[in-house]
């Protein structure tokens, strides 16, 4: 353990419904606390409220994280319904906006914060927007910049359109943000690496389960530590933070620790998933609709009977339910109540040898005996499916 880095970045209230979550996170404290084993002197700019400042100064203590909280009267939190549904949060357009003092230092990772602006210096900058603002208009300055930031917030910033080449967007980054380093993570399908001479692919790695809510803060924190305290190649420092990305969405443990070997994902062309599942009452249509959201939002093409067959004859219904079926890659099925619909399609699908995953929040598994037999993937967790889905 060596070297040091500052961070800036919010700290916020999470709290999921499904499944539930209750903790003071947000992306400076997490970041900060995640690389806690592996940097020495760790600095944390942040914003806290009055009602949970002792808490926040007791967690950066546990991490050994020296903190520096500008206080307001109440913390921002973030609710979710599900960690890939939008979050609401208690920040509005109307809340006031704070500038903090500014940050100089050799090494800083710099988290986007919604309730307030800094503007930092320092040898080696690493830049996640968390929001569309370009490090150019937080008038901050680095010698050596990597900007580290997902698929809507490169097109957003580089004013690209959905559909638009994320080659093309990297290196246009690089010019306009003059960025020594960009790296475009993009869910499901890795990241891209830019560097001054290449372009690289990071793979994900297969977990058992995927808790996404703080993926992309760990993902920056470890890309941090590598590639600024370190010094190691943009390519390397993205890997190994796949790496360790991968341990936290299964485990969720900070700080982080040494990650087990996992099978690496290459990234695949779209595909077509099938989605099964109940829709007799209001309470499926609205889970049959979130899962379609998602799925589509990972870049997948979604065959829903609901959507795109809905209601009418039976035998025609049927035939063109099954035809779309036949055509896909993978089907995902929302076990709801032992649907007998939803249990054939499962059972013709697996007769066609097609990879099927299933979302059982509910049922016993003793119900579920024939699907766990013929190797079907069941989960239990909303985030998990659509994750294994895309994979």
């Amino acid at each position: 353990m060596n070297g040091s880095l500052t961070v800036v970045g919010g700290t916020y209230l999470e709290i999921c419904t499904d499944p539930y979550w209750f903790e003071l996170y947000g992306s400076g404290l997490r970041g900060a606390a995640s690389i806690s084993n592996f940097v020495s002197d760790i600095k944390l700019y942040s914003v806290i409220g009055e009602d949970m400042a002792k808490d926040a100064t007791a967690i950066c203590k546990s991490f050994n994280i020296i903190p520096d909280f500008t206080q307001i009267k109440d913390t921002v939190s973030f609710s979710y319904h599900h960690p890939l549904s939008t979050p609401i949060s208690s920040y509005s357009d109307s809340s006031e906006s704070l500038h903090l003092t500014d940050v100089s230092s050799d090494n800083v990772l710099y988290y986007g914060m919604i309730e307030a602006d800094v503007s930092v210096k320092g040898d080696y900058v690493i830049y996640d927007p968390q929001n569309w603002a370009p490090f150019g208009d937080t008038k901050s300055i680095a010698n050596h910049l990597a900007l580290v930031l997902n698929k809507n917030e490169a097109l957003m910033i580089s004013g690209g359109e959905e559909g638009s080449n994320l080659l093309e967007i990297g290196r246009q980054l690089q010019e306009t943000q003059r960025a020594e380093v960009v790296v475009i993570k993009n869910g499901a399908h890795g990241a891209l690496v830019f560097d001054s001479a290449n372009i690289y692919e990071i793979p994900i790695f297969k977990t058992a389960s995927v808790w996404p809510i703080g993926s992309g803060d760990i993902f920056s924190a470890v890309f941090a530590c590598k590639w600024a305290v370190e010094r190691v190649g943009a390519y390397e420092a993205a890997y190994t933070a796949s790496t360790y990305t991968a341990q936290y969405c299964e485990s969720r443990v900070l700080p982080l620790g040494e990650p087990e070997k996992r099978l690496a994902i290459s990234k695949k062309q779209k595909r077509r998933i099938y989605l099964a599942g109940p829709f007799f009452n209001m309470a499926q249509r609205w889970l049959i609709d979130e899962v379609r959201r998602c799925l589509l939002e990972f870049g997948n093409d979604v065959f829903s009977p609901y959507h795109d067959v809905g209601f009418g004859e039976t035998k025609s219904v049927a035939a063109r339910d099954l035809e779309g079926l036949r055509k896909s890659d993978v089907i995902l099925a929302i076990l709801d109540g032992l649907d007998a619909g939803t249990l054939f399609e499962i059972g013709y699908a697996r007769a066609l040898d097609k990879r099927v995953i299933i979302l059982s929040e509910s049922v016993h598994k003793d119900d579920l005996l024939m699907m766990i037999g013929s190797d079907c993937e069941i989960t239990t967790d909303f985030s998990t499916a659509i994750y294994q889905t895309s994979w």
